[in-house]
């Protein structure tokens, strides 16, 4: 492929020559992102070699601005970031295509011709098509000038700017009318498809930092994609194809999902100081620099000793009331009728009322590991003193909730067990993580049973092979079982005897506990390093003696799966202002899209280095009805000739595409050379029929070459 780009750059030094992939002003005529070759003018570069054919004052002036940047805008939160990002409207265009500066007409056209010497030695699929950026401010306001040659083809094109026009002056049945007579062809030879966009929320940030992202006033992108074949603008409700397409950004600020994404971020940390642990010693690891939490920039910090001490109070006083919370999940209740309330409820008042699910909503807080032993030991301590009566839910299994219960009546071996966690980072590390892995666990699951996958949901943490089914297969399954009726089964009977054991029904069992240690409670503790009979008050217990952190890699790669599906429900529920059972089917295509074997998602650290996630996938166009009745950001109409016809007519093939768009489809180095806006055109009303719409053409053609006699 470089070689047949040599001679171009060869001739041609000045300008960017490069093979990359489609950029959005080519895609939006193509409809693929294939690679080209792209000849443009840089903006670095442009002041030192402007083309003769486009230099004048005017082009002078306007390039100097480019320099500096008329896009400013603050896209943090809470600080003014560098000039060079996006601006906070929607556009067609990305931030790296606006240095792209155009070139005249007419060394366009020598460009091409020079290239086309060597496309006509290679085959078709050997053959990269070459789009050049031209200035409109020729006759005939060309945009875009290609070749798309090969050795038995002269395939060209070119986009033009046809001015502005409403949608009501668009006449697709005439558009097509003009093609067929300039193909000399019958109108049964010609076919049309029309597609449109809708921006319901958001525009995209793609190519800024993560920083930049978390900050971001959108939290994504949400739109709408209809297709259809015929010769108008009118969206066929019953008939068109409906593509929703959605980008999130997972960990931004103001997403309501945080509640659940922290304690998977603090998992998949300390998961990772516990492993650094088991393979080279507690010693490898210096728990002040050991990082738990992330903050991103512009975050609050909280004081976490003074949420622990609220929370060892209002604790406290459970002990003089005798009104120990009700067991439960609290986030979800009969009345939930959202995930935005759902989630919302999560983030105000947590999940559950389990003492150690509260606990690790605290400790999954602390940015380094020492902090957050540090305050594990010292809620244990206070416990210890018999002053509160902690409630634990009767489905916590966790070796932290039985030590709580047994530290809260008191034992003589308090001393001995505190000193050994306070010596045993991995002991403590591991502790408070296995009960963040069974909330955790908890939490998506009691979040999707919403959506009726509570079932599917489950058999993902223990790799049940139900999970390998499609979510419709097993929902049918459950429909036949429970024949209609009102039986509900317990999506975690399948796992009940195992070590993540949870279940749906709750309930507190500290009454049923005896006030002092068994000698089988004594054994347990001693099992798990927790107390010793030994003398060594030092001693360390191995981390394989305690807990098992096998599990724990594919767990939190099934939490990243399942968190950026939510991601995507909460943003679809919002903007497509859909209920639970609209939701559900989208529900089941992310599900069997990102929790599978070809998931994007591979890891935690991944998502947290890369947060923007996007997806695209068929929607009923049921519902979105309403929204197909507003006015598209824009119409693209393709009219080209039938397959059939391929002999027909003109012996060629070709196509014409129109684009109607709300803003310009090229960056401001072009657009800037195109006639000044009117108030009409810029300004967005809601009469979208007084809307304007610029109009730009694309027309292709592609003839065989005569065979050359030998």
């Amino acid at each position: 492929m470089e070689l047949l780009l040599q001679p171009v750059l060869e001739s041609y030094p000045k300008f960017s020559i490069e093979k990359q992939v489609c950029p959005s002003y080519v895609q939006m005529y193509t409809k693929d992102n294939n690679e080209i070759a792209l000849v443009c003018m840089k903006n670095k570069s442009s002041s030192n070699h402007i083309d003769p054919a486009v230099q004048d004052n005017k082009w002078e002036n306007e390039e100097l601005e480019l320099t500096g940047s008329p896009l400013k805008l603050d896209l943090s939160l809470h600080t003014i970031l560098d000039d060079t990002l996006l601006s906070d409207e929607p556009q067609l265009w990305s931030k790296e295509e606006a240095t792209h500066i155009p070139i005249g007409i007419e060394k366009a056209r020598e460009i091409a011709n020079l290239y086309h010497k060597s496309l006509t030695a290679v085959t078709k699929e050997n053959s990269l098509p070459m789009w050049i950026l031209t200035n409109p401010s020729s006759e005939g306001k060309p945009l875009l000038l290609t070749l798309q040659s090969d050795d038995r083809h002269f395939g060209r094109g070119i986009v033009s700017y046809e001015g502005t026009m409403t949608l009501d002056e668009v006449d697709v049945d005439v558009l097509a009318q003009d093609f067929t007579v300039k193909e000399k062809l019958s109108n049964d030879m010609v076919t049309s498809t029309v597609d449109c966009k809708f921006l319901l929320s958001g525009i995209s940030y793609s190519s800024h930092s993560t920083d930049e992202l978390l900050n971001a006033p959108h939290s994504g992108v949400t739109e709408l994609h209809c297709e259809w074949q015929g010769k108008t603008l009118q969206i066929p409700y019953i008939s068109c194809k409906v593509n929703f397409q959605q980008e999130v950004i997972v960990g931004h600020l103001g997403s309501p999902c945080n509640a659940i994404w922290k304690s998977v971020c603090s998992l998949h940390n300390i998961n990772q100081l516990l492993v650094d642990m088991t393979a080279a010693g507690s010693l490898s690891v210096n728990l002040e620099s050991a990082v738990v939490r992330t903050y991103t920039q512009g975050e609050k910090r909280v004081n976490n000793t003074k949420r622990l001490n609220d929370l060892l109070n209002e604790t406290e006083t459970y002990a003089y009331t005798a009104e120990c919370p009700a067991g439960g999940c609290i986030c979800v209740t009969e009345d939930t009728t959202s995930l935005k309330q759902c989630l919302g409820a999560m983030n105000v008042d947590g999940s559950s009322n389990d003492f150690t699910y509260k606990l690790w909503d605290v400790l999954r807080d602390c940015e380094t590991a020492e902090e957050l032993v540090s305050l594990l030991i010292q809620s244990l301590k206070f416990i210890s003193s018999g002053k509160i009566r902690p409630f634990i839910d009767v489905n916590n299994k966790t070796y932290l909730s039985k030590l709580v219960l047994k530290l809260s009546r008191g034992h003589s071996q308090a001393a001995k067990v505190l000193k050994n966690l306070r010596s045993s980072p991995p002991q403590a590390l591991s502790l408070i993580a296995q009960v963040g892995i069974q909330k955790t666990m908890w939490e998506y699951t009691k979040v999707m049973s919403l959506l009726e996958h509570s079932f599917f949901i489950a058999g993902i943490w223990n790799s049940d092979a139900r999970s390998h089914e499609s979510i419709e297969q097993i929902n049918q399954t459950i429909q036949d079982m429970t024949m209609g009726g009102d039986f509900t089964l317990n999506p975690f009977e399948n796992i009940s005897s195992a070590e993540h054991s949870i279940r749906l029904d709750c309930e507190s069992f500290y009454d049923e506990d005896p006030n002092e240690l068994t000698v089988d409670d004594f054994a347990s503790l001693k099992k798990h390093g927790l107390v010793s009979e030994k003398k060594d008050v030092n001693e360390v217990p191995l981390i394989s003696d305690e807990i098992d952190i096998s599990p724990w890699k594919n767990l939190l790669m099934r939490f990243a799966q399942v968190h950026v599906c939510l991601e995507h429900l909460h943003r679809a529920e919002t903007w497509l202002r859909a209920d639970f059972t609209n939701l559900k089917p989208i529900a089941s295509h992310l599900l069997e899209f990102y929790v599978s074997e070809k998931s994007p998602i591979k890891t935690v650290g991944q998502v947290m280095s890369d947060p923007m996630q996007k997806i695209s996938m068929p929607i009923s166009n049921i519902v979105v009805q309403d929204h197909l009745k507003k006015t598209a950001f824009w119409y693209r109409a393709e009219i080209s000739k039938k397959v059939n016809a391929a002999d027909k007519g003109l012996k060629r093939d070709s196509k014409i595409v129109f684009v109607f768009s709300q803003q310009h489809v090229f960056p401001p180095s072009v657009s800037q050379n195109l006639e000044p806006q009117t108030d009409e055109i810029s300004e967005v009303t809601t009469i979208g029929e007084d809307l304007k719409y610029h109009v730009t053409k694309y027309t292709f053609m592609s003839n065989k070459l005569i065979n050359k006699l030998l």
